[in-house]
């Protein structure tokens, strides 16, 4: 009589595993972004960072004692204000009834570009829906998913809308800095609605250039989140690009909500006056913007102000004056929840 395997390994790709985040997975089967055929040439910071997989999520629903994954990354980068599982881990989501929680985070040695990590193990076997959230600050090559021999795996409930919410923005959006993926607020947003995220933060290179629009409003979308004042340059950038990008999207997308978010707080605006009236100006020309368009016919395009994303004493959301901690990206995520459930209709 031939001995089980310890393990039987199986590539989220397939069915039962449910892949989502990649808009362009299955036509082009990679774990990426944007696709790696645009209609127009990215931007430099733009085409590298598509490879990073930030907002990717693996669901299923299994009954399992044992669970692994493996993993094949891009080359390790360091970061003096981010986490290695941040930048190259996997987490893990389980739920019996209602919203899935955090239960482990994978473990490896940090800089390798391969490992294997054991991310839940039971004496009996239990029952769950499953969330593996991808790494938000590498690639990733290949992953597969090891559960005991006697595990059966399954297709995951249905999610209450099927079109992803698609928010396109800064390195903020893209998870700097939390301590690991579940944490950005559009993984934590994606869990608390039960919709679909697609994550298109571009760590300093979400400045809201054309060729960007032709390309994100081809991923049929929801709703579509603006969130790119961090890397907006300067007033006069913002004032050529913004009012481009979206005209561009809404040739293609006439309909899809459009929601506005101005910047939070960055802590130097404390002191330094200049870059609290800086952020003052931008926030007034996006509001403006929005209401000129709004004025003109467009009826569904809104604006959020980002003061109201943090609570009192704002610096302490983040880990630089900048960057989100896992404290700020929830709380990103509480503020911002109200107003994406009611543009959805939920």
């Amino acid at each position: 009589m031939m001995q089980k395997p310890d393990f039987i390994w199986y590539s989220p790709t397939q069915a039962p595993f449910v892949l989502e985040g990649f808009p362009y997975y299955k036509e082009e089967g990679l774990y990426r972004r944007l696709s790696a055929a645009p209609p127009f040439t990215l931007p430099e910071g733009v085409e590298s960072l598509a490879w990073c997989t930030s907002g990717g999520q693996i669901r299923f629903h299994a009954t399992f004692r044992k669970m692994r994954v493996k993993v094949c990354c891009a080359p390790a980068t360091e970061s003096d204000h981010m986490t290695s599982i941040n930048r190259g881990g996997f987490d893990l989501y389980l739920g019996k009834e209602g919203t899935p929680r955090y239960y482990s985070s994978t473990r490896f040695t940090r800089g390798t570009d391969r490992y294997e990590s054991a991310m839940a193990e039971f004496e009996e076997p239990q029952t769950f829906e499953c969330v593996l959230n991808f790494p938000l600050y590498r690639g990733v090559q290949t992953v597969l998913i090891g559960f005991d021999a006697d595990a059966v795996v399954e297709a995951p409930a249905a999610r209450v809308i099927e079109a992803p919410v698609v928010v396109y923005g800064t390195s903020i959006t893209q998870g700097g800095c939390c301590s690991r993926p579940g944490m950005v607020y559009t993984n934590i947003l994606s869990r608390r609605l039960n919709v679909p995220f697609v994550n298109l933060g571009f760590s300093g290179s979400g400045r809201s250039e054309p060729e960007v629009a032709y390309e994100v409003r081809r991923i049929k979308a929801s709703l579509f989140i603006h969130d790119a004042e961090a890397n907006a340059v300067n007033l006069e950038t913002m004032q050529q690009n913004y009012p481009a990008f979206i005209r561009i999207y809404r040739e293609a997308n006439p309909d899809t909500p459009y929601l506005v978010v101005s910047k939070a707080p960055y802590a130097k605006e404390l002191l330094q006056p200049t870059y609290y009236d800086l952020r003052i100006k931008m926030k007034a020309f996006q509001k403006n913007l929005v209401e000129k368009l709004q004025a003109e016919g467009d009826h569904n395009i809104w604006f959020l102000d980002g003061e109201a994303l943090y609570p009192d004493y704002f610096e302490e959301n983040t880990v630089d004056g900048v960057h989100a901690t896992d404290l700020g990206f929830w709380m990103m995520a509480e503020n911002m929840e109200p107003v994406v459930k009611k543009l959805l209709g939920l």
